[in-house]
């Protein structure tokens, strides 16, 4: 019996190691600990500041598939990637951020006004939903935006964090961004002639609500989102999560297209057929030679013209497109690579305004 018992406590110190990140931050040029760094696990509502020692400590419940994010006012972000990994505090240098340094300054002229742009960006960006549209940025003079000439592309920077507060989801967010882009067929700022629109970067959530007062609304915007969707491909709950998988618009069997395996602590989701509608075009092109070789000659993966539909709860409609026809989900719903998919329609509309952090736990 003794024996159990101390087996069991050395797994549960590695199971709390294992969730565990500490470590300690430095200056790289003076090689001195920095007090009052901002460490979180991105995409989470899980931080910590360094002491004067430089040395911080985040605990878990349970491992996320996240980077470790650590910025200081005047140094270079640092995203620690597989930060569980680590077994022990381990030491991450800063290096100035001469950047950072220097004022930023904001594009004038151009065809498009600032205020013109900033419409389009909070659109894209935080969306237009009920939540996107109850987010306010409360340091927009922050955001440099421009239009790309060369592209027809609307395209943002912004070398501090974006402070939004959401009033619908009670969150505060703290969002590093790292790429915008809203691309154009023309040089205009039209949503008819909007032909992509991306944003990519680091987040931090800090919940402000108080008594559970916003717990329908998160609520409402997980049901149907990107991240309950992948958690359903996982789990293979199509009908008890109210999903219904569509191809060339006929109800279709998921077992037919995805298969669904296990992959270190992931699921593997490999495309292993194809709808009748994209084999018979792929046929078609294949009998043409002269456009079978303009065919080949885009850019896209070998899945790149397979698309599904998805229906959630009967009336949330959504379009899936594929890329290279496999891709990985963690134990939170968050997939990747991220390149591997395209949502349309209802998930494709949904923006930084209806983000959830990762550690959300959805209860019915």
């Amino acid at each position: 019996m003794k024996l159990l018992m101390f087996i069991a406590a050395l797994l549960c110190v590695n199971i709390a190691l294992g969730q565990t990140l500490q470590g300690f931050v430095y200056d790289e040029e003076e090689n001195k600990p920095l007090e009052g760094a901002f460490v979180y696990v991105d995409g989470t509502t899980f931080s910590a500041s360094t002491n004067a020692k430089g040395y911080f400590k985040i605990v878990t419940p349970q491992q996320f598939n996240a980077p470790l994010v650590i910025s200081f006012i005047g140094f270079e972000t640092l995203r620690i990637e597989e930060p569980y990994s680590y077994n022990k505090p381990f030491k991450a240098v800063l290096r100035t951020d001469a950047i950072a340094l220097k004022e930023v300054v904001i594009n004038k002229g151009g065809p498009f006004s600032r205020r013109q742009m900033l419409k389009v960006f909070r659109e894209q960006f935080l969306g237009t939903t009920r939540a996107g549209s109850s987010c306010k940025i409360e340091n927009e003079d922050d955001i440099n935006l421009y239009f790309d000439l060369k592209t027809n592309s609307l395209r943002a920077q912004a070398y501090k964090p974006i402070r939004i507060i959401n009033k619908r989801l009670e969150y505060k967010i703290n969002f590093d961004l790292a790429d915008f882009e809203v691309n154009y067929s023309a040089k205009t700022l039209d949503a008819f002639n909007m032909r992509r629109s991306f944003f990519a970067g680091t987040t931090f959530f800090t919940d402000i609500s108080k008594n559970h007062s916003a717990d329908k609304k998160r609520k409402e915007v997980y049901l149907g989102s990107a991240v309950h969707f992948m958690k359903t491909i996982a789990k293979g709950d199509w009908q008890e999560q109210k999903y219904g998988l569509y191809a060339d618009r006929w109800p279709a069997d998921p077992n037919r297209y995805f298969s669904v395996t296990d992959s270190l602590s992931f699921k593997k989701v490999t495309l292993i057929d194809i709808p009748p509608g994209a084999k018979k075009i792929r046929e078609e092109i294949a009998a043409n030679s002269q456009y079978s070789i303009k065919v080949k000659e885009k850019k896209g993966g070998k899945f790149s013209d397979v698309k599904f539909d998805v229906l959630y709860d009967k009336q949330l409609q959504s379009g899936l497109m594929f890329n290279n026809g496999y891709f990985y989900i963690d134990a939170n719903g968050l997939f990747f690579p991220l390149s591997e998919i395209t949502f349309v329609g209802y998930m494709g509309d949904l923006k930084a305004g209806d983000l959830l952090p990762a550690d959300y736990v959805y209860t019915p």
